[in-house]
């Protein structure tokens, strides 16, 4: 044993560190003296209270304008050593009153349901403009589309009120959850109607097959095809297209007639389609 301990005594400072894994530096490190840390030091904390929702890049700006200059991870590096990390604030959970999705809902007749949905797109400048469409599910028109640069739950119904003037009261209005449709002002407007609000589950937009579809035709017969100089050309050119898409274009699950035919609307749609055709959106 002693000839161990002896060994140890003698051996040199490079296989002491090797066996404890240990770098030399490590051993003959001197901390040296930090004289900024030991004035910002007493002052962090008051700072901390005085804007306890600070975290440390907004304090090391404060710091560095108000007191002296030091980097962001040198000021980290201080603001963990004192514990004066920000924690993050929670975010109240919205508790919504859950709607009936009722995914196996289908119309059998003609204002039974309707089918509510945006769809987005821009002007040659760049700025957004959004589409509402409201869809007749059982006859499949387009009742209304419009467009807006955006839209707030009050002119959502002002749309609907202008349509049940003109086609009648629906018993379902079917839409996504959207803000616009979830608010509480429309919740009240439907039960003040006797209207059935209906959702479509968050991430199942085959719930709302109906508006989806036009969705796609609009994208690739209207949207595809024109670029919108500004919000009122780009209004006039949807209500053209609606008009062609319920009294012209042949729609598919309706027996390849267009939709306004099939709700009894019109006999046949040939003045509107020869107009249409010389807009472009037909083909003869």
């Amino acid at each position: 044993m002693r000839e161990v301990f002896g060994s140890v005594r003698k051996a040199s400072l490079s296989i002491v560190c090797g066996v404890l894994s240990v770098a030399r530096s490590t051993v003959s490190y001197e901390p040296r003296p930090r004289p900024r840390d030991t004035r910002l030091k007493p002052v962090l904390p008051q700072l901390a209270r005085k804007l306890p929702w600070a975290g440390y890049r907004t304090m090391c700006q404060v710091v560095n304008v108000s007191l002296e200059t030091i980097s962001r991870n040198s000021f980290q590096r201080l603001w963990q050593l004192l514990g004066l990390q920000c924690r993050p604030m929670k975010r109240r959970r919205r508790i919504r009153r859950k709607l009936p999705t009722i995914p196996g809902l289908r119309a059998g007749k003609r204002n039974e349901i309707w089918c509510l949905d945006f769809m987005k797109d821009y002007t040659s400048d760049g700025r957004a403009l959004r589409f509402l469409s409201v869809v007749d599910e059982y006859t499949r028109e387009c009742l209304s589309f419009e467009v807006a640069r955006k839209f707030k739950a009050e002119d959502v119904l002002d749309v609907l009120d202008l349509l049940m003037r003109e086609h009648g009261r629906p018993v379902h209005v079917r839409s996504d959850n959207g803000p616009e449709f979830v608010a509480t002002v429309v919740g009240r407007w439907a039960e003040a109607l006797g209207i059935i609000l209906v959702r479509s589950a968050p991430g199942c937009p085959w719930q709302n097959p109906y508006s989806e579809t036009f969705h796609s035709r609009a994208r690739w017969e209207l949207m595809e095809r024109e670029e919108f100089g500004s919000e009122e050309e780009a209004r006039l050119l949807a209500e053209a297209y609606r008009r062609w898409y319920n009294e012209a274009r042949p729609h598919s699950s309706l027996g390849r007639i267009p939709p306004a035919v099939f709700a009894g609307k019109m006999e046949r749609p040939g003045s509107l389609f020869r107009d249409l055709v010389r807009m472009g959106y037909a083909t003869s």
